[in-house]
């Protein structure tokens, strides 16, 4: 099995669980969130977390039903089912962003609110962010499984949510930093760059390591 079948099959176990139903009641809360507060931008960072919590589905699911079992059974290739794995959740984070982005459209019409270039910002954060998140999640939920790996999955985003909270504490002025980011722009999307990938690098070989060992 190549990893294009592999994706396939962990999106056909996936696509139950993701119905119309869902799609409107998951797009009808972002709406209400989006209008209560003052900017729709804090949509953007919604995707965030829903991108993150989506992609461990496919773990859960693939335990559940047996699938990562098949894998092991049929010898399928670990570094495949791995590598297939981190395609999907970067499939599932693109598809989240564009219902994200819709939203903001939408909010920012009704009103009446200019599209920004602030919008761009906020995807590539999320991009970095979703990247170290799933850095830290997948070698666990390779290594252990989801069922015993579910209550440390919450832990990236918690320990990005404090540290976030530490600095709007301490740092009360945030114009010079915005003015650095702004004069440095081009530096900073290299080095945030190549920061993710290295992260991803290490997270897969990991991931790889760990789940050759892995037991069914």
């Amino acid at each position: 099995m190549n990893i294009k079948k592999q994706i396939k099959l962990d999106i056909i176990s996936m696509k139950p669980y993701y119905t119309l139903k869902n799609l409107i009641i998951l797009s009808g809360i972002s709406l209400i969130y989006s209008f209560i507060n003052e900017s729709p931008v804090v949509m953007l960072s919604m995707t965030l977390t829903f991108a993150a919590m989506f992609s461990s589905t496919s773990f859960l699911l693939g335990e559940n039903s047996g699938i990562d079992a098949l894998y092991k059974i049929f010898s399928i290739d670990s570094k495949k089912v791995v590598i297939g794995r981190y395609i999907l959740a970067g499939l599932i984070f693109i598809v989240v962003s564009l219902l994200g982005f819709s939203i903001y459209a939408i909010v920012s019409l009704i009103k009446n609110m200019p599209i920004g270039l602030d919008m761009l910002m906020y995807l590539g954060m999320n991009f970095v962010l979703f990247g170290i998140i799933i850095s830290f999640q997948y070698p666990m939920f390779f290594k252990s499984g989801y069922t015993k790996a579910k209550t440390f999955w919450f832990l990236p985003i918690l320990i990005i949510a404090i540290i976030g909270m530490i600095l709007g504490y301490f740092i009360k002025d945030f114009d010079p930093i915005l003015n650095f980011v702004l004069e440095n722009q081009r530096m900073i999307i290299v080095g945030l760059f190549i920061l993710v990938v290295v992260f991803l690098a290490v997270s897969i070989i990991l991931s790889i390591k760990f789940y050759k060992k892995r037991d069914f």
